[in-house]
């Protein structure tokens, strides 16, 4: 391997290693909204059957 093939092979290398990191703090960002969501959803829903009457009282 020259020094040319070397430092091309380590600038690709630095490129995907970047895009990796973009792509997997856009993933960390979607897993918190849908957590988030998730937990949002059984708030209402607890909130939602607490207000209901109980049948048959």
């Amino acid at each position: 391997m020259t020094a040319e093939e070397y430092e091309e092979k380590c600038r690709r290398l630095e490129a995907d290693a970047a895009d990796a990191k973009k792509t997997l703090n856009r993933a960390f960002s979607v897993h918190d909204g849908i957590c988030q969501e998730l937990r949002n959803l059984r708030i209402d829903w607890t909130e939602q059957q607490r207000n209901q009457p109980t049948i048959g009282q």
